[in-house]
């Protein structure tokens, strides 16, 4: 199943790497090619 061109399992992975892991705050940033939670800081893979 594809949602907006993109797979199930992509959009499921895409929310995970959203939120952040350490404090939970999906206020994410991206900056110098890595994604970061603008929260605590923690960069996330």
């Amino acid at each position: 199943m594809e949602v907006g061109g993109k797979s199930l399992e992509s959009l499921k992975h895409e929310d995970r790497i959203r939120k952040c892991s350490d404090c939970g705050s999906r206020n994410i940033g991206y900056e110098n090619g890595e994604l970061y939670c603008k929260k605590c800081g923690l960069v996330l893979d």
